[in-house]
């Protein structure tokens, strides 16, 4: 911005060009200065500069507009192009037309209905004192939600006159205690000799604090309730795979392995509802006062989400306690079943022993038949051999020859 010092002097040397009127040229009009009048004035004597008689000129009125200046977040600034006020914010804009109030007038303004409604509230003073010379600063709070942006010559308020009783130059000199005279040039002429540099937004800098606070505890909650989310699907996945481990096993396994797999489910859900019940109403809850009621609310909301942290951990608890309870309950209904069940798996077992020594038997007695059966075909091989090998006996017959004589 350069030199404060040259630009208060500047300042001062273009306010010093023309002191405030006065002695009214027309002191029978009274009341509410309408257009015509604020035209005469400001054509006369300089009541507003730079006067625009096309667009700014209102039946009663006149629209100040955006200045070159502004003030937001403990930082002065030239306002180039456009402002942007965050929501809960405060901000001191400039305005561009230099006012000169005659000393028998005073000003009311007020910001314009459109950035009111938009947001914008105007906490300034209404009343511009007679006699005052100068740029009006504008103090704007956003009340909104949502950023408000301001361009370089809008108009941002609208002004109207309104003439006082006669002034009387002699009396304010005669009687300065009572009779009170707005100074020329006045003490101050730029943003900066405001003393503003400390103006904050409480609800902003505090609230803004806290709605970091609470987007770090919402995103630790998402992570918890995420992490438990995957355990869970883990175990259940562990769980099918006992099931189905289990299921090849004996009637005990069976018996407790159907006793708390639907409680440890069905605690696994309740687990999961609650948590994520809880953790969406301790979210829900803060941001509600935050958004609604400011930082004024935060010793309420820091309750409330203790108090819903207690019932999440008791909610935890009673998940817990619930499916323990259950399945003992249930192992003890359905024992005399699968007692039952057990009996009658034994008595199979014991047919399926008694079947398999018998089938055992009839093979080995079969398995000897087969024995005895391939050594009598063994003999009788042998005893065919023997039949044929031997030779059968020739007998020769023929005529008898007498011994020979001797």
């Amino acid at each position: 911005m350069g030199s404060l010092a040259k630009k208060i002097e500047e300042q001062l040397e273009r306010l010093k060009r023309f002191e405030p009127l006065e002695i009214d040229p027309d002191p029978e009009i009274s009341g509410v200065l309408l257009s015509d009048q604020i035209v005469y004035y400001a054509r006369n004597h300089h009541l507003i500069e730079p006067f625009d008689i096309d667009d700014k000129l209102k039946p009663a009125g006149y629209e100040l507009s955006v200045g070159d200046e502004y003030f937001l977040s403990g930082e002065y600034h030239n306002l180039e192009d456009r402002v942007v006020i965050p929501p809960f914010e405060v901000a001191v804009i400039k305005t561009k037309e230099i006012v000169r109030l005659t000393r028998f007038m005073i000003a009311r303004w007020n910001i314009r209905v459109k950035h009111a409604y938009a947001g914008l509230l105007w906490v300034g003073g209404p009343q511009v004192d007679p006699g005052y010379v100068g740029n009006l600063f504008c103090p704007i709070y956003n009340l909104s939600d949502k950023p408000v942006t301001l361009a370089r010559n809008d108009p941002l308020a609208l002004m109207d006159f309104v003439k006082t009783t006669p002034f009387n130059p002699e009396k304010s000199k005669s009687d300065p205690e009572v009779f009170k005279k707005y100074p020329f040039p006045p003490k101050r002429v730029v943003l900066q000799q405001y003393s503003i540099d400390d103006l904050r937004s409480a609800l902003f800098t505090r609230a803004g604090r806290k709605l970091e606070e609470f987007e770090d505890s919402i995103k630790a909650l998402e992570t918890r309730f995420v992490t438990f989310t995957q355990i869970s699907f883990s175990i259940f996945a562990l769980v099918i795979a006992l099931v189905a481990i289990s299921s090849r096993s004996g009637a005990e396994a069976t018996l407790i392995t159907a006793s708390f797999l639907g409680p440890f489910t069905l605690w696994l859900s309740i687990a999961a509802f609650l948590m994520t019940i809880f953790s969406y109403l301790q979210w829900r809850t803060v941001r509600l006062v935050s958004e609604r009621y400011g930082t004024f609310m935060a010793a309420r909301a820091r309750t409330a989400q203790s108090l819903l942290r207690r019932y999440w951990w008791t909610g935890f608890v009673v998940s817990i306690a619930i499916p323990v309870l259950a399945g003992f309950a249930v192992y003890l209904w359905s024992k005399p079943y699968f007692s039952e069940l057990a009996q009658r798996q034994t008595d199979r077992d014991r047919l399926e022993q008694s079947l398999a020594k018998t089938s055992d038997d009839i093979n080995r007695s079969l398995a000897n038949v087969e024995a005895l059966k391939a050594d009598t075909l063994s003999k009788l091989e042998n005893l065919r051999s023997e039949i044929r090998s031997m030779q059968p006996l020739r007998i020769q017959v023929g005529p008898v020859q007498p011994p020979p004589r001797k």
